[in-house]
C-alpha cells in the first residue's frame, strides 16, 4: 500500500463504497497513522461488516466510522465510533422527482 502526499498533523478522511471485512481500510488507517495523521475517519455507503470488521473498525484506528443505512446493521455490530446516516430523505426526494418529471 502506498501513500501519496503528506498527512503529518492532518485529519485524514477515507471514503469507500463498501466495507466488508474492513481489511483494506484498516491497513490504510495504519499507514496514515504511521505517516503522522492526527485523526483518521472512515466513511462508506454500504456497511456489510463481515467478521472481523467490527474488531478492526473499533480498535482505535478511527476517530469515527460513518456509514449509511442502505444495509441494516445488527445492534450487536454497533460500536462507540459508529455513526449511521439515513438515506430515507434522499430516496424519498428521488422518488418525488421521478414522479414529477413523469
Amino acid at each position: 500500500m502506498n501513500l501519496i502526499g503528506d498527512v503529518k498533523g492532518k485529519i485524514a478522511i477515507m471514503v469507500d463504497d463498501m466495507i466488508d471485512t474492513a481489511g483494506t481500510i484498516a491497513k490504510g488507517a495504519v499507514l496514515l497513522h504511521e505517516e503522522g495523521a492526527r485523526e483518521v475517519y472512515a466513511c462508506c455507503t454500504h456497511a456489510v461488516f463481515s467478521p472481523p470488521a467490527i474488531e478492526r473498525l473499533s480498535s482505535g484506528l478511527f476517530q469515527e466510522v460513518i456509514i449509511t443505512n442502505t444495509i441494516p446493521v445488527s445492534e450487536k455490530n454497533y460500536f462507540p465510533q459508529l455513526t449511521v446516516l439515513s438515506v430515507a430523505n434522499l430516496l424519498g426526494e428521488t422518488i418525488l422527482d421521478v414522479q414529477d418529471d413523469g
